[in-house]
């Protein structure tokens, strides 16, 4: 399995490279859905996923694609690590489906020197939207959320900065229960998050 529906949005899998410790989907609780989807899919298989998904009748779950919430990467990798797949799947699939919103979930564990260029290619593939998790208002909480193998605190909070400055649709997530929600919300919306979610797993 590649694809899987949640909150009426398709999400495909991306690859399984992490830059932190466990997949979001395992914070999420979710680690049995994980063990079924394809690790290491190939462009063609992604768009395969996603004409069967609406050949079985996926958009027909809402009257409008803004109702569907149009179609995430996230599964067991972070698709921040799987930019080649990205780049050869949605030309081809914008070009099928116009307006179709595309998010990305990640953890936005990017270096600082590299978070412009990087926000500038999302926008330049399309990506209209970035689900950040974001669990903490300060480094030694993040650094105990996340145990990030790489970067930390100060490169989420610059990429969720450089992300917003690019034109990209930001919101910042985390699993429930959430020390210093109201910390971690106002920091996230000084950064230019549009909003905070505290999700149930």
């Amino acid at each position: 399995m590649l694809s899987y529906l949640q909150d009426k949005r398709l999400t495909l899998q991306s690859g399984t490279a992490l830059p932190a410790a466990q997949s979001i989907l395992q914070l999420a609780g979710q680690g049995e859905l994980e063990v079924t989807l394809n690790p290491e899919p190939d462009a063609a298989a992604v768009l395969a996923a996603i004409a069967q998904a609406y050949q079985d009748g996926y958009e027909q779950q809402a009257s409008t694609e803004f109702e569907l919430q149009g179609i995430a990467f996230a599964g067991s990798g972070d698709p921040l690590l799987a930019l080649e797949l990205l780049s050869q799947v949605l030309p081809a699939f914008k070009a099928q489906r116009h307006g179709v919103p595309v998010t990305l979930v990640t953890y936005g564990l990017v270096l600082a020197a590299e978070a412009e260029q990087l926000c500038q290619q999302l926008v330049a593939l399309e990506v209209e939207r970035l689900e950040i998790y974001f669990p903490a208002a300060n480094p030694p909480a993040y650094q105990q959320a996340v145990q990030p193998q790489q970067y930390g605190f100060a490169e989420v909070c610059q990429f969720i900065h450089t992300a917003a400055e690019a034109g990209l649709q930001v919101s910042c997530f985390a699993y429930a229960p959430v020390k210093q929600a109201s910390e971690i919300r106002a920091l996230a919306k000084e950064l230019g998050a549009r909003d905070f979610q505290i999700l149930s797993t």
